[in-house]
């Protein structure tokens, strides 16, 4: 009869088990962090898209005499105005860490806003390793038009 207990191999077993369940958290913190950084730029996403929409529509009326065609024209300062109140009115510097509007202008046709956010996420596990947090940004733009 053979006696297995002696033959140098106990304890192999649990060595093994040890790594893999490293590597399920491992594997586990990962996803929590690449989910947590697309929830946050998703929801960074919503409000640029709300200041790029009150950015456009901060448009003035240029031209329109006798039979010419009205143009609407945005400048830089009326989009950073309507962005940035847009923005305090949503309370979106509260809501994410190192919020900062990167980007808020006119494009050179003069009816396109662009509005550019930026912040800070702080993963959850992972975030030990990066206390500065991920940075992200995100990018909106909306075209003004008249119609009839």
């Amino acid at each position: 009869m053979i006696d297995r207990t002696a033959s140098g191999e106990q304890g192999q077993t649990l060595i093994l088990v040890i790594g893999y369940v490293a590597i399920a958290l491992l594997a586990v913190s990962a996803t929590l962090a690449a989910t947590a950084v697309n929830t946050e730029a998703r929801r960074l996403l919503s409000v640029a898209d709300g200041a790029v929409v009150a950015a456009a529509d901060s448009f003035s009326v240029a031209g329109g005499g006798e039979g010419a065609p009205l143009d609407l024209v945005l400048t830089d300062a009326a989009v950073r105005s309507a962005a940035a109140a847009y923005v305090a009115d949503t309370g979106a510097p509260a809501r994410f860490d190192g919020f900062a509007v990167l980007v808020a202008a006119a494009d050179g046709d003069g009816a396109t806003a662009r509005v550019r956010l930026g912040a800070s996420v702080r993963p959850p596990i992972v975030g030990w390793f990066v206390p500065e947090g991920i940075p992200i940004s995100v990018e909106s733009s909306a075209r003004t038009a008249l119609e009839r």
